[in-house]
């Protein structure tokens, strides 16, 4: 399965963490179909906190977001609209969620640095084993 890394801000991790947040919003998407894996990186702590199978994604032009359309994304009409500066906004379903125990290094992931939104995960550069051995 493909796999993303994902940066978010602590704020929101906190929704997707207590399941109101059900929908990711991004201005871009992947070149492929879900599902896919989506490790998440929280901002701020240095670590990947947990990850997701994101099976759906939906997108919607800047003109025509709606608050039906932003339905558990937990993000403001307004908010969405700014952030999504008059471009296409991608909504990324949120699947089986797994929180780790304790957050992970990037390094685990082949990445000294955390992506600015996100970023593919180079084949070969996880593993499970050693992941499930930590207690995912």
């Amino acid at each position: 399965m493909t796999e993303i890394l994902m940066s978010i801000q602590p704020q929101w991790v906190e929704k997707i963490l207590d399941l109101r947040k059900r929908w990711e919003l991004r201005t871009t998407e992947p070149k492929f179909a879900p599902p896919f894996k989506v490790f998440i990186y929280q901002t701020g702590n240095g670590g990947v906190i947990g990850e997701f199978i994101c099976d759906q994604i939906d997108y919607e032009f800047a003109d025509d977001i709606t608050k039906e359309w932003l339905k558990d994304s937990c993000v403001p009409l307004e908010d969405a609209k700014a952030y999504a500066g008059g471009k296409t906004l991608y909504k990324w379903r949120i699947r089986s969620l797994i929180v780790y125990q304790e957050p992970r290094p990037l390094s685990l992931y082949g990445f000294t640095r955390p992506p600015q939104s996100w970023c593919y995960v180079k084949e070969g550069k996880t593993d499970d084993q050693s992941r499930d051995a930590e207690g995912a």
